[in-house]
């Protein structure tokens, strides 16, 4: 008869994330008024916005090729009421 071992079985390793998460910066209150902030992709010379009569959002693309959704001023706003956080884009330009 052979003994049974008790081993512990360690669950998988995490895979690594293909693309880094976005970074939200803190953003004081009193910055956030006493200054005005560009922060959204709207205000950058690289959005080219998609004036489709189709889309509820109005649409738009950056011509680098990054993901506008969590940089648009709506969504901004939104992370910055409920976490005092942004998401900043480190490739903002301003003409």
């Amino acid at each position: 008869m052979t003994s049974s071992i008790n081993r512990k079985r360690t669950p998988p390793p995490t895979p690594k994330r293909l693309r880094p998460s976005i970074r939200l910066d803190a953003v004081h209150p009193i910055d956030f008024l006493k200054y005005d902030f560009t922060f959204a992709c709207e205000q950058c010379s690289h959005f080219a916005p998609n004036n489709d009569p189709q889309k509820e959002s109005g649409g738009g693309l950056c011509t680098i090729g990054y993901s506008t959704e969590p940089h648009r001023r709506e969504a901004n706003l939104k992370s910055y009421e409920l976490s005092g956080r942004m998401a900043f884009c480190r490739f903002l330009e301003v003409d």
